[in-house]
């Protein structure tokens, strides 16, 4: 397979930019009342059943997601920000989104709850490819 080459600190900057951008996503600014309407559940259910802790597993989790982003960036050979966005693209569309929508459709959940989430991970995959691809 080879050595891979990993820019941990493009990694680092796509995790804490997706992660941040969740944080805007999700804010009343944005998305947050269409949000919760979609999973069906009022601005203090929401607030009461959020613990410290999903915060930090979520941090976790984009980290892990941006480090495996940066692997598949390496082995598409992405140089550029457009063709690490389409690796991004790619990345986005073949596991987050196909198998997001089949998981909201088969729990009943609306479509649009499904573009909510996916749109977030959307720009958070391309703008991500793009930054590690150029960064490399």
């Amino acid at each position: 397979m080879g050595e891979i080459q990993i820019n941990y600190l493009a990694v680092l900057a796509v995790g804490v930019f997706s992660y941040l951008l969740g944080t805007i996503w999700y804010s009343p600014k944005l998305f947050a009342k269409q949000w919760r309407e979609a999973i069906g559940k009022t601005e203090s259910e929401i607030r009461m059943s959020l613990k410290p802790g999903i915060y930090v597993i979520t941090f976790v989790c984009w980290m892990i997601a941006s480090y495996v982003l940066a692997v598949f960036v390496h082995y598409s050979k992405a140089a550029t920000f457009g063709y690490g966005m389409l690796a991004g693209f790619l990345c986005w569309f073949g596991f987050i989104a196909c198998i997001s929508l089949f998981m909201i459709l088969f729990s009943g959940r609306p479509l649009k709850l499904w573009l909510i989430n996916s749109g977030y991970t959307l720009i958070a995959f391309l703008i991500g490819g793009g930054i590690i691809a150029s960064w490399s």
